[in-house]
């Protein structure tokens, strides 16, 4: 989800037991391109440094500067400067980029029965798996201090009765139930509460990316806008909740002040200083989102670059040598040695698990989902937080908090039809 800062030391040990692939007679250089902060993660730099020793090939790592990489990708393909290999998120990230037409369909691939169920979606465009997601994963739920729970006798909430019970309970006791980041929009994240109406309704999203359908239609979409605006109205999150900002939310959680925040697993890894606050990252645990769009409640499984061939170049076979390398357990594990992320393979061993996930594994692994915001054409979580901001706030009502998203994805919906 959000940008991570990894380190990870690999042995040379590793980088020998690496699975040998055959070395040509004469090396190849394979052009890359790919975000350069993303390029820089120490398990990409790992595989192709692998890769490179094995097969006697050359990766040429075009690193493309963050605010213009889009940019610059669209205009090259646009000219037909179009490198062997091409990294981005997928789905309709992609749109603009012919995936069908440019990028070599691995459908077949032995590999892709080994893509986590919850990830393989966005590795797919107009029904071809178009690339190999090779990054890193998260579990996204409900992060809860265990320790304020346990001194108020509450149990984990099974259902959404149970949940909202919970944030009464809280409230009651003087403690903030949840922590929302809601003046930058964007932790609203309101996909979660759309990941399981969308699994159970693919054809909503098809209807979505064809402007047959509005979310005004969806009955689930203004029962989760309707929680929103219950929750704040409630204190659920906290007289100030329009203010809170991201920068303040380990302080918040990490002192007790609330004692739920909607967030990814592994962000206790990358952001949350365990030595600096009365709590460690091991006194919380992970539970659904209940958000009144399916009782048993959601996780959310992590959003992944793709790693695609370009299927019309002239190194078009070593480029598909590479990504087979990159799906070979032994060599992805070599890789993800020691990197704190949930599996994106289901042969994926050396990562680091999250705290929160090992213990409530069964119950993750059971309700999460992929998520949807890849798959809809004009998602943009930003503009919908805004929305749901306003709807939080009272300024506006649930019918007009809905025609905002609506206004605001149709809009890039049409812009990519005039393209």
């Amino acid at each position: 989800m959000m940008n991570r800062k990894l380190t990870v030391a690999f042995t040379t040990a590793l980088a020998l037991s690496a699975a040998a692939i055959p070395v040509s007679a004469e090396g190849v250089t394979l052009s890359l391109y790919m975000n350069a902060d993303d390029l820089a993660k120490p398990y990409i730099q790992k595989i192709i440094s692998l890769y490179e020793e094995s097969s006697g090939n050359t990766i040429d790592q075009q690193g493309l500067d963050r605010d213009s990489a889009e940019n610059i990708a669209l205009t090259k393909f646009t000219t037909g400067d179009i490198p062997d290999l091409y990294v981005h998120f997928g789905n309709t990230n992609l749109s603009n980029f012919d995936p069908v037409g440019n990028f070599v369909d691995w459908s077949d691939a032995e590999w892709v029965a080994d893509i986590e169920d919850s990830i393989l979606p966005q590795a797919t465009f107009d029904g071809e798996v178009i690339g190999l997601p090779f990054w890193e994963a998260s579990h996204s739920g409900c992060l809860y201090n265990k320790v304020i729970f346990e001194e108020n006798g509450l149990a984990v909430p099974t259902n959404q009765e149970e949940f909202n019970a919970v944030c009464d309970a809280l409230l009651e006791a003087g403690i903030q139930p949840v922590y929302i980041a809601a003046a930058d929009a964007w932790p609203i994240a309101y996909q979660f509460g759309l990941d399981p109406v969308m699994e159970a309704h693919p054809e909503y999203i098809d209807a979505l990316n064809a402007n047959e359908m509005k979310f005004a239609d969806i009955p689930e979409f203004a029962a989760m806008c309707e929680w929103f605006q219950m929750a704040a109205e409630k204190g659920w999150f906290g007289k100030n909740f329009a203010s809170d900002t991201w920068d303040y939310t380990s302080e918040v959680l990490g002192t007790g002040e609330a004692a739920m925040m909607f967030c990814w697993d592994t962000w206790f890894d990358t952001d949350y200083d365990s030595e600096t606050f009365d709590y460690t990252a091991e006194d919380f645990g992970i539970m659904p989102i209940f958000w009144n769009t399916c009782d048993e409640g959601t996780y959310e499984g992590g959003n992944v670059n793709l790693f695609m061939a370009n299927k019309n170049g002239e190194n078009v076979e070593a480029a598909k040598e590479f990504i087979n390398f990159m799906a070979t357990p032994e060599n992805y594990n070599a890789a993800f040695e020691g990197i704190s992320t949930a599996a994106v393979f289901k042969g994926q061993t050396t990562n680091v698990n999250s705290v929160q996930y090992e213990e409530n594994k069964e119950n993750v692994d059971k309700l999460i989902r992929a998520s949807c915001s890849p798959k809809i054409l004009g998602y943009n979580g930003s503009e919908g937080g805004k929305a749901l901001l306003q709807l939080m706030s009272g300024d506006i009502d649930v019918e007009e908090c809905i025609r905002l998203i609506d206004e605001d994805r149709i809009a890039t919906l049409e812009s990519f039809a005039q393209e």
